[in-house]
């Protein structure tokens, strides 16, 4: 029963630090859950608590599956940005690739 509760406080944790953005640390919390694991190979575990596990397991990878789209998204958004800045490439009826670059405009704001 001690090596199922720890590994899952370890999710637990796991479930914290992804809601939280600290995704720093969870390469050093997946050696512990390694660990965690092969020590529960050699526990009494019942079906039930694993399943739970499983559950709590599975329910963290939807999170970081998330936080990875998030970020993704994040990134293509910013990039979006940035080449809005650079201009635009379109293609001529010939297929060329052609950039329309912004024109600064002339307008003029006083006080």
């Amino acid at each position: 029963m001690h090596k199922v509760n720890a590994l899952r406080t370890l999710l637990e944790d796991e479930r914290q630090m992804i809601l939280n953005g600290d995704f720093r640390d969870l390469p050093a919390l997946t050696k512990a859950k390694e660990d965690a694991l092969s020590q529960l190979g050699e526990s009494s575990a019942t079906q039930k608590q694993l399943a739970e596990l499983q559950t709590i397991a599975a329910r963290n990878q939807s999170l970081l599956t998330a936080a990875a789209n998030g970020i993704r998204s994040a990134r293509k958004r910013l990039e979006a940005i940035r080449d809005r800045d650079q201009g635009i490439k379109t293609y001529t009826r010939t297929g060329a690739s052609r950039i329309l670059s912004r024109k600064p405009s002339s307008f003029e704001k006083r006080a």
